[in-house]
């Protein structure tokens, strides 16, 4: 009896061994008495039913690979399968009416297969094969223009007239898609402004339809020039000259691989340009140096302002007050309780203030370095610049208190001294030992805003003298403010 039990457990053992063996291989004997085949081998598609196959033109002869399995009990035994494609009407009884979706199989000619028969002989030990199958994107992607709103297919079943099949895993259906990658301009209109004497135009355009696989360039075209800049102003009631060619060049767009922008600079000179002209550049892009990109007949309009002047507010961070005859926050006596200090002029904060000292008037101990001083008009207050630039206009704004807006009047003197020079007391006032040249001057109203006052053309016209050397003698000015 104890012998018996021994033999029905290792019995029962064997059944389950085999068992496991069939379970890894994943494979379900899903056929009836009918259609069942004796034999050992089972095939089936690793990668069945429904499979994405996207495509590029520029990529034209991609491949897909289909693998076709052996799984049995008795691996070593020889089997025979086919591929074949499925016809229209058994794709539309089996796909089509059911997902409801206008499957049309791609045309003969756009495919074919990496053997030169779809029978497959697997031998002895082998437990899978290996089909391509290449596929002309150019071509598909004709056809597919012809249909738009048609989901292109290439339906593969597998059978066998020897062997089993598993029929839940014997169909692919190839759901083919082919983009044509296109390079467009990230915007229609790049509008700028010469400041100096050169000005670089920036650029941007996308790779859209796929993320880029490859480094390529493209060139620019400004064909047709003046064609295009009459059409745009009569559309848009503009006055734009097309640009000269002499001032600028056309640098290629260079796409990286993996990377679906590109930037483009273009160098804009000021010589051959009319001073307070606008002009217009169209582009095209022309060419692109891999072939299968789709070239689009779109247009960026590169516009230009070419001012005589460009006016730019100064920058105030490093500027330093070296004079004030009169400053309330440093009076000899108490002090410091009306106002920031002088130096509140050029913060950028309009509701700190300068206020002028009203304790000390005609104080003997006046000391410029802690600008203390008269309460006596007029005031005079020095700031050093840093740097030589050519001033366009002065702003000044009223303390933002109606009861205590008491400027009245300034007068504005500039100096290209290399240091400020001061004397004594008598010449607290008149601050005269520099070399000083008239700007302008303004009286003032009661009001919270700026209140700017151009210079005079006089002065303009001796830019040379006054603008800086990094601006190059370019004729930009800057807008002083002090608030």
């Amino acid at each position: 009896m104890k012998h018996l039990a021994c033999k029905f457990i290792l019995f029962v053992g064997m059944i389950i061994a085999v068992s496991c063996s069939d379970s890894e291989d994943g494979i379900v004997d899903n056929y009836t008495d009918e259609q069942y085949v004796p034999t050992n081998n089972i095939l089936y598609v690793k990668e069945y039913g429904k499979q994405e196959m996207n495509m590029n033109t520029v990529e034209s002869s991609p491949v897909y690979c289909i693998h076709v399995a052996k799984a049995g009990i008795d691996k070593s035994l020889p089997a025979h399968a086919k591929l074949s494609i499925i016809d229209q009407e058994e794709l539309n009884k089996t796909y089509g009416l059911m997902d409801n979706i206008d499957y049309r199989i791609i045309p003969k000619e756009t495919y074919s297969f990496s053997v030169s028969t779809t029978d497959l002989e697997f031998q002895s030990q082998e437990g899978s094969k290996e089909v391509n199958v290449t596929f002309h994107s150019d071509l598909i992607y004709e056809e597919m223009k012809k249909n738009e709103g048609v989901q292109y297919v290439l339906p593969i079943r597998l059978h066998s007239e020897k062997d089993s099949v598993d029929v839940l895993k014997n169909d692919i259906l190839l759901l083919v898609d082919v983009k044509q990658p296109q390079i467009t301009f990230k915007k229609e209109e790049v509008h700028s402004t010469m400041k100096f004497k050169n000005v670089d135009v920036q650029l941007e355009a996308n790779l859209r339809n796929i993320l880029s696989k490859w480094d390529f360039t493209c060139s620019l075209s400004d064909d047709n020039k003046e064609v295009l800049v009459n059409e745009y102003n009569k559309q848009h009631g503009t006055g734009y000259l097309p640009m000269p060619s002499t001032a600028y060049e056309l640098p290629n767009l260079v796409f990286k691989k993996g990377i679906n922008e590109a930037n483009l600079t273009i160098p804009v000179s000021r010589t051959p340009l009319e001073s307070d002209r606008n002009y217009l550049l169209p582009l095209k892009i022309q060419s692109i140096s891999l072939t299968g990109f789709a070239v689009s007949d779109e247009v960026c309009y590169l516009s230009l302002n070419n001012p005589k002047y460009i006016v730019e507010d100064c920058d105030r961070s490093t500027w330093s007050v070296v004079f004030c005859n009169s400053d309330q926050k440093n009076a000899p006596w108490g002090g410091g309780g009306d106002g920031g200090g002088v130096g509140m002029l050029f913060d950028n904060n309009l509701y700190t203030y300068w206020h002028a000292n009203y304790e000390a008037a005609n104080d003997d101990n006046q000391n410029p370095q802690q600008f203390q001083g008269s309460r006596d008009l007029p005031h005079t207050i020095v700031v050093d610049m840093k740097k030589t630039v050519l001033i366009h206009s002065l702003g000044w704004v009223q303390r933002q208190n109606n009861d205590y807006q008491d400027v009245k009047k300034i007068e504005y003197y500039v100096s290209d001294d290399a240091e400020f020079i001061l004397g004594g007391k008598e010449d607290y006032t008149p601050v005269a030992l520099n070399n000083w040249e008239y700007l302008t001057e303004r009286s003032y109203q009661k009001i919270n805003d700026v209140q700017w006052e151009k210079v005079s053309d006089e002065y303009l016209t001796k830019k040379n003298k006054r603008t800086s050397v990094e601006n190059k003698n370019c004729g930009v000015l800057s807008s002083t403010s002090l608030v």
